[in-house]
């Protein structure tokens, strides 16, 4: 079957389903257009990413549709609720980053590493053009050793997430450092009241078990802890983690509202590294064989955030929070094996970083020329100390023999920004703006080895920079009714700090800024929504990091474009459904040349059903069934090669009898051998084959088909 039926059947389905439940329910309110409907709410509403109220900390059911919760002021804005979430199944935080239309998550490294991220035509490696946020918790990480914004979620306990708000572009004052390709941010809260056990046992040695306690009524207060460990599908696959998280939220007689989040993980985990193709075509290794050992490595985080939402103050209202991170990272890999040192090309390096920040943001609603305004108003300063090592080692004990990057500095970005939003009758204009600026401060060791600098003592150097960002965007309602099509028209400068190592002393630090527009149309209803948008950015002097050989490459202006379309659907109680699909292009202006890695297209389909059974010995209990499938096309490679084709189908089914529930999840369920990246350079993994640069195709294999079953106990 072509892999792109199962995804339109299923977008058919949805669609007759729709039409035999007799269409949307009309909406409960018409009086007002949207565009008045959000500005006059705009002070009580959590608007933009990387925002946190009381009412973020409710949870929809699995049976609300989460409209409302966040009026979208672009084409492609989407929030995606927990029974999106529960549609399909989802092993860790990453999964449910598969639901964002668009993105593609790959995780060629091993379980505890950050995941390789592509979105509208960005490959985002390991989140340089994708900000990401935890309840109010930063995950980017600057200037990281591995790869710049750094942002691993493997901490995130998925059972806890509540709902992704999703901001494809960067068209929102809000936006920060990376939000090049879009912003996701995971809001925090637990459903279920009382006491959730969840034991899960699966292939391949997986064992898991997560806790979760809600003490009240407030979904915003909890406690989670997961545990884990598994020896993976394949050699250099094995991992174990522990993750904690928590969450208190409580409101006080004077209007003041208060948040404390916590949380602690830590994980070891293998690496299988890369397979050269012509090694499994020879039958010198098989598709899951590690090239070598010793690859893998330990992370841990620790985190705290406490914020307070002040009294109201007429129409205004003031949010305040700080928050603290300290995160190690050892990583060892070698994808090059002994190409350029006959000892190995084994890399180990370790990035140690304390983050403390703090932000203040204002909403209020005013007056201008008779018309409401919704304005909103942020501050905020971040300070990073990391300390950074890169060394080599043996392959054949592990012992270093050379030492290449010991260094040392502090990042400060301190930020404003300001959004206003007017609405005329059936328009609506909103323009913003932002001010970032970085000042840097880095010490060396080893300072390059450069003669100009190096004379045995290092080298310390300081930069400055600011970047201005513009973001603008103009709304139309169709009709008068708050379900009527709208059409957008937006516009936004993105950015993403530079790497500290490559500032030089005095020098103005030079962000990469990225000019997007996008034109779009969207329509919300009770029961249904979809959104559809054309998109291009303009990116001056980017780059990108080939990890497989440790270089970056530059490339200077680069331009993208596509369109993307998404449908949510809620025909009946109980049925979800979800599809998407993501056409991009991206290439290089001065040679006319394609990207490399970036994923052209891009379809996902999520579908849930769950309701009671009433069948004899069944009655009271309820079924759950869901799916998920993808389909990523294509993907441009180094020397003008192409990846292969990835269909997958994920399914699972669960059965609750009052506290006890037991759930089967399938992943992979057609068991397809795909490969979860592709990569194309020079490397010799025998250290007695002749030495050679020409470029051979690689590649880390994809889970085959795996099963677990999980049982599980409210009390």
């Amino acid at each position: 079957m072509c892999p792109y039926v199962p995804v339109l059947l299923v977008a058919a389905l949805s669609s007759c389903v729709l039409a035999a439940s007799g269409g949307p329910a009309p909406p409960e309110s018409t009086a007002r257009t949207s565009a008045e409907a959000s500005a006059e709410a705009a002070p009580s509403q959590a608007n933009a990413p990387g925002q946190q109220d009381a009412r973020a900390q409710e949870p929809p059911s699995k049976s609300t549709v989460v409209r409302g919760a966040r009026p979208a002021q672009s084409a492609s804005e989407v929030t995606l609720g927990r029974d999106i979430l529960d549609a399909a199944p989802r092993r860790n935080a990453v999964d449910l980053l598969r639901a964002v239309p668009g993105l593609v998550a790959s995780q060629h490294s091993g379980e505890g590493k950050a995941q390789q991220l592509f979105l509208r035509g960005f490959d985002a490696l390991h989140g340089q053009d994708v900000e990401l946020d935890v309840g109010g918790l930063p995950v980017n990480e600057v200037s990281h050793i591995h790869a710049l914004g750094y942002a691993d979620l493997n901490f995130v306990i998925p059972e806890v997430v509540q709902a992704l708000e999703v901001t494809e572009g960067a068209y929102r004052a809000a936006q920060g450092d990376f939000a090049v390709a879009g912003t996701v941010r995971m809001d925090l809260g637990v459903a279920e009241p009382g006491v959730h056990l969840s034991g899960t046992l699966g292939q391949y040695g997986q064992r898991r078990l997560v806790a979760t306690v809600r003490p009240g009524d407030d979904a915003g207060t909890f406690a989670a802890v997961e545990l884990g460990e598994g020896r993976g599908f394949g050699a250099q696959r094995g991992y174990g983690r522990a993750s904690l998280l928590a969450q208190a939220h409580a409101t006080f007689g004077a209007g003041l509202t208060v948040r404390a989040l916590g949380g602690s993980y830590v994980t070891r985990f293998d690496s299988p590294g890369v397979v050269r193709e012509e090694d499994l075509l020879s039958g010198r290794g098989d598709f899951f064989s590690a090239a070598l050992g010793r690859q893998g490595g330990s992370v841990s985080r620790h985190q705290l955030l406490l914020g307070m939402d002040l009294p109201r103050t007429g129409s205004g209202r003031t949010k305040l929070e700080v928050f603290g991170i300290l995160s190690d990272l050892r990583l060892r890999n070698n994808f090059t094996g002994f190409r350029v040192d006959e000892r190995g090309d084994g890399l180990e390096q370790t990035n140690n970083a304390t983050t403390l920040g703090a932000r203040a943001e204002h909403r209020r609603s005013v007056t201008a020329f008779g018309r409401p305004v919704a304005l909103e108003l942020g501050l905020g300063a971040r300070r990073d100390s990391v300390e950074q090592t890169q060394r080599r080692y043996r392959e054949s004990d592990g012992t270093f023999f050379s030492d290449e990057i010991d260094a040392a500095f502090t990042q400060t970005d301190v930020w404003g920004w300001a959004e206003a939003r007017m609405p005329l009758g059936r328009w609506s204009f909103r323009l913003g703006g932002r001010a970032d600026a970085l000042g840097v401060e880095v010490f060396d060791a080893l300072a390059f080895r450069d003669p100009r600098y190096y004379d045995g003592q290092g080298y310390s150097r300081s930069a400055f920079g600011v970047h201005l960002g513009a973001k603008a965007g103009v709304e139309y309602a169709l009709g008068e009714d708050a379900d009527a099509w709208r059409l957008f028209a937006s516009y936004g400068d993105g950015f993403r700090s530079p790497q500290a190592r490559s500032l030089s002393e005095g020098e103005r630090a030079p962000f990469v800024s990225l000019r997007g527009a996008e034109l779009g149309s969207r329509k919300d209803g009770e029961h249904w929504a979809v959104q559809l948008s054309l998109f291009g950015s303009q990116v001056d002097n980017d780059f990108f990091f080939d990890h497989t050989v440790g270089t970056t490459v530059s490339t200077g202006q680069t331009l993208r474009s596509g369109v993307s379309a998404a449908l949510q659907a809620r025909p009946v109680p109980g049925l979800v459904t979800s599809v998407s699909a993501t056409f991009a292009h991206a290439y290089v202006r001065a040679s006319d040349t394609l990207l490399p890695y970036f994923a052209p297209f891009v379809a996902r389909a999520d579908v849930g059903w769950d309701g009671p059974l009433t069948w004899a010995w069944l009655g009271g209990s309820t079924l759950s069934l869901g799916t998920g499938l993808t389909f990523i096309g294509p993907r441009p490679l180094p020397f003008s090669e192409r990846s292969a084709t990835v269909f997958l189908a994920d399914a699972h089914v669960a059965l609750r009898r009052g506290e006890l529930g037991l759930r089967l999840e399938v992943s992979n369920l057609l068991d397809a051998r795909w490969r979860d990246g592709e990569f194309v350079y020079g490397s010799r993994f025998d250290p007695g084959a002749a030495a050679s640069l020409v470029p051979a195709r690689h590649f880390t294999a994809g889970s085959p088909r795996m099963a677990s079953l999980s049982l599980e106990v409210h009390l």
